[in-house]
């Protein structure tokens, strides 16, 4: 025993009781809590909604900027396509645009062959083309046209273009 502490248990050392009840120190019991209380949960949903809300808008600019420059892609591959296809038959190849609508024509004689599908650019991508009018790729591979042809892709209020000189190049 340890001079003037009586010893009450393991570990545990009081001062002789001296005076009243109230001197003594009581304990405090401790419960294992599990799980998150309520106040808790609220305030990550609060935050999780705020950062929702800041995300939000710059997904759905990304999803436009996406859409308008894989319109661009798509009709970069259609003037591959009919370039590659006036090389082989020897014949010009028009790649035309109506509506938001693209696809290739050859010459058949008096009749017209439409080579692949039409791309319904506005229904895949939702965008506008700008202008309507068609652009033809002699059998040499270049271009019939004196200046350069833009076409322009346009969703919202995010726009992209491109250019097709007269030598057949793409910017």
């Amino acid at each position: 025993m340890v001079h003037g502490l009586e010893n009450s248990g393991p570990g545990a050392y009081f001062l002789p009781f001296q005076g009243t009840d109230l001197m003594r120190t009581s304990t405090v019991l401790t419960r294992n809590r599990a799980g998150f209380s309520l106040i808790e949960a609220m305030i990550v949903v609060v935050v999780l909604g705020l950062m929702l809300a800041i995300a939000t808008p710059r997904i759905g600019q990304s999803l436009v900027y996406t859409n308008v420059r894989n319109a661009r892609s798509a009709t970069v591959n259609l003037y591959a396509r009919a370039r590659i296809v006036a090389l082989q038959t020897r014949k010009p190849a028009t790649l035309n645009f109506n509506a938001g609508n693209a696809w290739i024509t050859v010459p058949n004689g008096a009749l017209t062959d439409t080579i692949g599908a039409v791309t319904n650019l506005t229904g895949e991508y939702g965008v506008t083309v700008a202008p309507t009018g068609n652009v033809t790729v002699l059998p040499t591979g270049l271009v019939n046209a004196l200046v350069p042809i833009k076409v322009v892709f346009t969703k919202n209020s995010h726009s992209d273009s491109l250019t097709i000189s007269g030598y057949g190049r793409i910017q």
